[in-house]
């Protein structure tokens, strides 16, 4: 079995303000929910062996606040591919990890987080009503012995949360 927590980056400045999309900051809300969001994810079991982010500026940032909560010793890896990425191509990235991490944590970008969470559980990449808000958590065990054999309909969801349900503890 192999555990699968997925993340979506968390709140970034407005578009408007950027010329390019892929460096937007996070805002000082995005910053909180990041590790508020971290102090969950060192919570579940097994601990968290391995990264993969997209490298844009609010993934990086996200990522870079994850792995001081989570006091992750690793160096993250950056995957260009993430970004912008559709479900089919996190699919392919999540069957290249190496067989022997147990958990991994992807951060990356709407709509291909929630399309990843519904086609893992539900057997097609749909968005089947899972949504992912910024800094959302979707936590999900796999049946499979090596990531390579990652498929869809492989996973059970166990957590889907909301940084909003944090904040209000």
């Amino acid at each position: 079995m192999k555990y699968l927590s997925i993340f979506r980056h968390a709140k970034a400045e407005r578009t408007e303000d950027f010329a390019i999309d892929f460096e937007r900051p996070l805002t000082p809300r995005g910053q909180k929910d990041s590790h508020h969001m971290g102090e969950i994810l060192a919570g579940l079991e097994p601990p968290i062996d391995w990264i993969v982010s997209s490298p844009s500026q609010r993934t990086r940032e996200t990522t870079d606040i994850l792995t001081k909560t989570l006091k992750f010793e690793r160096e993250a890896v950056w995957q260009d591919a993430i970004y912008e990425a559709d479900a089919e191509t996190l699919l392919t990235l999540l069957a290249q990890v190496p067989a022997e991490m147990e958990h991994l944590l992807i951060v990356g970008h709407n709509p291909g987080m929630e399309e990843l969470v519904s086609g893992l559980a539900a057997g097609a990449p749909t968005r089947l009503g899972i949504t992912m808000p910024t800094a959302g958590l979707a936590h999900l065990t796999l049946e499979i012995f090596g990531w390579n054999q990652i498929r869809w309909g492989s996973g059970t969801l166990h957590l889907l949360l909301r940084p909003k349900s944090v904040r209000a503890r």
